[in-house]
């Protein structure tokens, strides 16, 4: 869980540099609004996923894949919805610093794999 804590938290960090940076490059809030939100879905959705596949009990590999799956299923529904949300929600949503930065917290994920 340790490492999950990491990736997470580096996820939070990358959502919040790039929610200044957009407010700066922009002096829109708008666009701040929107990374934090695009950010928000990527860590919160990676939090969830990380709940749920980590809290299988059994060393039993095939119930171990079952829960990765189960958990990759919930990560993505809840993706769907809180894209929808923020797209429904929100009328002054800024797309480019939403989706920018929610690639910037998948990114760290997969960066974060390369040093554990």
């Amino acid at each position: 869980m340790k490492t999950i804590n990491r990736i997470i938290g580096a996820q939070i960090a990358v959502t919040l540099a790039a929610g200044s940076l957009a407010f700066l490059l922009s002096e829109n809030v708008h666009a701040a609004y929107s990374a934090l939100i695009g950010g928000g879905i990527g860590f919160s959705t990676a939090w969830i996923y990380a709940r749920k596949a980590f809290a299988a009990r059994s060393e039993e590999p095939k119930e171990l894949v079952k829960a990765q799956y189960r958990a990759e299923v919930l990560k993505l529904a809840f993706t769907v919805i809180l894209f929808a949300a923020a797209f429904g929600l929100y009328r002054e949503v800024a797309t480019l610093p939403l989706l920018l930065t929610y690639i910037a917290t998948l990114a760290v994920y997969w960066v974060a794999l390369l040093f554990v």
